[in-house]
């Protein structure tokens, strides 16, 4: 069999495939299914196979994508024509499989033996174990079983032929299945309008993840569509795909010519060729599109100018590999500047070993500084950056750019992934907390990405000043994405710009760098107040990575339609219960450690000495347990052994020193922000302007008390002139940022129908306003803004167990011997309630400030009295202007009866009024 020994075999290189140390842009038509012929041969005879293949050759084509298993001559053919083959591994996927064990068994069997008879060939690119299993045996399985089956099933193929990509061939009503296993992730997808096809691309992008992604299927029906629509919805189809960054797309299909079910399929036209093998316009278009992927030469002329900086101290080991990646970027205009910010090793001279490299020798001022010197001398109206430790992808800058082009983003971001050649401790900090990674709004809009894959346009990063020096090691990318964010600016995010970060290679200097990270966090407190919940910050987006702690950040929600009836079913992110994160904390952990050491002291009730050790120790064992089972959910499959002897001795090195770097790291950040609290900046913080004074007052006071009984407080706002509550919230949103007494500050986003604002009170509550504006005629209108206090779960815990310690202290402390404990105890019990209504005061007088700011800023007038709505306010508009000139009730009749005033004194502030409908004025 002629060339078996050609080709290399395809790897996965990045969101990519590559043979032969090149990168493989999939470009690919489905063949078949045939009708079997006597033979039971399911494609046809070797005479026109040979001459498809030399057709779609010349088309560009460099894959086939087959539904059946082909024989071992037909992949020679394939070779031959210089094609590569997608195999599709067929099995009773249409039926409830895994109500049949046999049949379950059967399947396993035939998939392997097909899978170790036709892998080895040089001339497989890709095996794909299923295709479409219909989303109403999903429903009737549960997609946690059919996970575990195709789980199940790949395990099995790539036990087989270890060396071999597998994929499974997903589409879009049953996309929320997790397979994160595959080596490749493939969709089959028919959206027709290009704007919807970008968008779900961007999703398929982050179902991929770090994988690449290729459009299994796409096309069009030429009976349907006629043949220059076909041409035209199939050649968008792919371009939109190699745009997005797909590491390939496959047309449907090559030829009219389909069998299906044991009969002829008359009713649809997709191929590019008719049955008699005579060429449509599609296949004009789809030799167009395959030539100019990923984008054509057209387009890339008027691609800006890039300024790549790379911010290196003492990064000799790995400069020579960064610039070496950066120099055989595609990218057609960038200029490269390396800064080296005081390195006491050979980082200059490596560097001014590549001559198209700009070299600035700078004294050491940390990494702000070295940012913004590379700024000042960038030339390109879009400024990269990235880090000495990083590896650029070939395509890094292309798809960085994209963003740029096609939308108003100011800032874009990419991922980072950890080589596959780091050695094993690496590997393992790299599977463990407090890596850099992306955090994201929605699929396009980033909230955070990280220093080492990130770009911005020039002129945004001069308006606001350029970075902030005070950050030398860490947190600058994040002050950096929240200030132009506080300009009212986005930030995209480019799945496909890919850079490969080397992490760090000892525990040691993972340790030193979470600690570096906990210091900018305390760094950037003082500037961003309102984006932290307590200590620690409170991302408005959702943190993306393939860490199983990453993926337990958010609770998945499906609407699969009526009886699972939407072909594209609605997957929402939810936030996760805030006490499953609460174990790997540092105070969780310090607590327990104490716990455990008072149980050691000597006391008159063993009791309870023996209660405090096993309470201590059964809070370490929940985080010990909940370390282990992250690292046991963490993919280490594909890492090579870490220790001689057999395959499991190295698994369980790994798994152990994951857990053991996911105790660590809490302890580390928590160190880090200490020293960064005690520590004195070389640049004060920039502090936010407080809109007006918020010093907490008498009413402050009142009112904070008034909250502490749940009771809700209504403020009546008054206007002569239609205002919109949209207006007045964005409005009062402004003045609550720009208030430094605040924290977390969160707008409804559509979920929530009793809130409208959300004010987090530290740790302990929130404080949520809602408002309503009430239509009362001549552009008139009645504004009432409902106040009141939630408290959090962390509020009903830390109050149960202070009222415990507090009995506790007084009534079982004493009698122990233990009496100055009991004291201390009480004493803290005391000054943590203290603590908590100090703050919750000053968010009461903070809120109270914005809103008389946002009242006086909308020309509204504040009610002395409580009014109800009546329909003689509308109908007698003199009176109400009359009234507010008197200071009393507008809404209020002249003489209400006894009955009257009793219905208003009795009423609930909770009632909820309906609001009006007012058109814009």
């Amino acid at each position: 069999m002629t060339g078996r020994h050609a080709p290399s075999r395809p790897v996965v290189d990045g969101k990519f495939i590559a043979t032969g140390g090149e990168r493989f842009l999939l470009k690919g038509v489905t063949y078949g299914t045939f009708a079997p012929s006597q033979a039971g041969v399911s494609f046809p005879p070797a005479a026109v196979v040979d001459q498809d293949f030399a057709q779609m050759r010349a088309a560009g084509v460099n894959t086939v994508r087959t539904y059946t298993p082909p024989s071992l001559d037909l992949l020679d053919q394939a070779m031959q024509h210089g094609l590569r083959v997608m195999i599709g591994l067929p099995w009773s996927q249409h039926v409830t499989f895994l109500d049949d064990p046999q049949l379950c068994r059967q399947i396993r069997h035939e998939v392997v033996a097909s899978a170790r008879e036709l892998a080895t060939h040089p001339g497989v690119l890709l095996l794909a174990i299923g295709n479409e299993i219909p989303a109403p045996v999903v429903r009737w399985h549960g997609p946690d079983r059919v996970q575990q089956f195709l789980y199940e099933l790949y395990e099995d193929t790539k036990t087989a032929v270890p060396d071999a990509l597998v994929t499974y061939v997903n589409y879009p009503p049953t996309e929320y299945l997790s397979l994160p296993f595959l080596d490749v992730c493939a969709f089959n997808v028919y959206l027709h309008h290009e704007p919807d096809l970008r968008r779900y691309l961007a999703r398929l992008q982050h179902i991929a993840g770090h994988k690449p992604l290729v459009l299994a299927e796409a096309g069009a029906d030429s009976l349907r569509e006629g043949e220059e629509g076909q041409a035209a919805i199939t050649s968008m189809q792919l371009s939109t795909a190699f745009s997005e960054g797909a590491a390939g797309a496959i047309a449907f299909a090559w030829t009219d010519e389909w069998w299906r079910g044991g009969h002829p399929v008359e009713d649809w036209a997709f191929g590019l060729v008719d049955t008699r093998r005579h060429p449509k316009p599609a296949l004009s278009t789809v030799t167009q599109t395959f030539a100019e992927a990923p984008f054509p030469p057209s387009q890339q002329e008027a691609w800006p100018r890039i300024t790549v900086v790379v911010c290196a101290y003492n990064e000799a080991k790995t400069i020579d590999e960064c610039l070496t990646s950066l120099d055989a970027l595609s990218y057609p205009n960038y200029e490269i500047i390396l800064i080296n910010d005081g390195s006491r090793d050979a980082t200059s001279e490596i560097a001014r070993q590549h001559s198209a490299v700009q070299v600035i020798d700078v004294p050491n001022g940390g990494l702000s500084a070295a940012r913004n010197i590379g700024l000042e001398h960038a030339t390109g109206t879009i400024v990269a950056y990235t880090d000495g430790d990083v590896r650029a992808d070939p395509d890094w800058l292309t798809y960085l750019v994209q963003p740029f082009l096609r939308s108003n983003v100011v800032g874009v971001g990419g991922p980072n992934v950890v080589p596959p050649d780091d050695p094993p401790v690496a590997q393992c900090i790299a599977r463990a907390p407090g890596s850099p990674t992306h955090v994201l709004l929605d699929d396009r809009i980033a909230e955070h990405v990280p220093g080492c894959n990130m770009a911005f346009k020039r002129e945004a990063l001069l308006s606001i000043g350029g970075f902030n020096p005070i950050y030398l090691r860490a947190g600058d990318d994040i002050d950096i994405c929240w200030r132009l964010q506080a300009r009212g600016w986005n930030i995209g995010f480019a799945p496909a710009a890919l850079v490969w970060h080397r992490h760090r290679s000892t525990v040691r200097g993972y340790w030193k760098q979470q600690v570096g990270y906990g210091e900018g966090e305390a760094w950037l407190k003082p500037h961003h107040p309102d984006r932290f919940n307590g200590l620690h910050i409170g991302w408005h987006g959702r943190i993306y990575g393939p860490l199983p702690f990453h993926r337990a950040l958010s609770r998945r929600r499906v609407n699969s339609g009526t009886w699972g009836t939407a072909s594209f079913p609605s997957v929402y992110d939810t936030d996760a219960a805030p006490l499953t994160f609460m174990p790997h904390s540092m105070r969780w952990q310090v607590c327990a450690i104490a716990l455990v050491l008072l149980g050691t002291l000597p006391a008159a009730q063993p009791w309870l000495t023996t209660a405090l050790s096993l309470l201590g120790l059964a809070a370490l064992g929940v985080t010990v347990a909940r370390c282990l089972r992250y690292a046991l959910a963490t993919d280490i499959e594909e890492l090579p052994a870490i220790c001689p002897g057999p395959r499991w001795l190295s698994r369980l090195a790994y798994r152990t020193s994951i857990a053991a770097l996911y105790l660590v790291q809490p302890l580390a950040r928590a160190w880090g922000r200490l020293r960064g609290s005690l520590s004195s900046p070389q640049v004060e913080p920039t502090r936010r302007v407080q809109s007006s004074s918020a010093t907490p007052t008498k009413q402050a006071y009142r009112d904070a008390i008034r909250y502490l009984t749940l009771r809700s407080t209504v403020r009546h706002l008054w206007s002569e002139q239609w205002v919109s509550a949209e207006s007045l919230l964005t409005r009062l949103v402004r003045q609550l940022q720009n208030s430094p007494a605040l924290g977390t500050i969160e707008v409804d986003d559509g979920w929530r129908a009793d809130r409208d604002i959300r004010i987090a009170v530290g740790l302990w509550a929130w404080l949520d306003l809602r408002m309503v504006v009430e239509d009362h005629g001549a552009s008139r209108c009645l504004v009432r803004i409902a106040s009141c206090l939630h408290p959090g779960l962390f509020l009903l815990v830390s109050g149960a167990a202070l009222t415990l310690v507090t009995a506790g202290g007084l009534a079982v402390l004493p009698t122990a011997g233990w009496p100055m404990l009991a004291i201390s105890l009480i004493v803290l019990a005391m000054a943590t309630g203290a603590r908590f209504l100090w703050r919750l005061t000053q968010v009461v007088a903070a809120v109270a400030s914005a809103l008389t700011t946002t009242t006086v800023e909308a020309g509204l007038l504040a009610l002395p009295s409580h009014p109800t709505t009546s329909p003689d306010s509308a109908e007698n508009p003199d009176r109400v202007t009359s009234a507010l000139q008197q200071g009393t009730d507008p809404t209020a009749d002249p003489a209400p009866t006894a009955q009257a005033r009793t219905l208003v004194d009795n009423s609930s502030p909770n009632t909820t009024h309906s609001e009006s409908t007012h058109p814009s004025t």
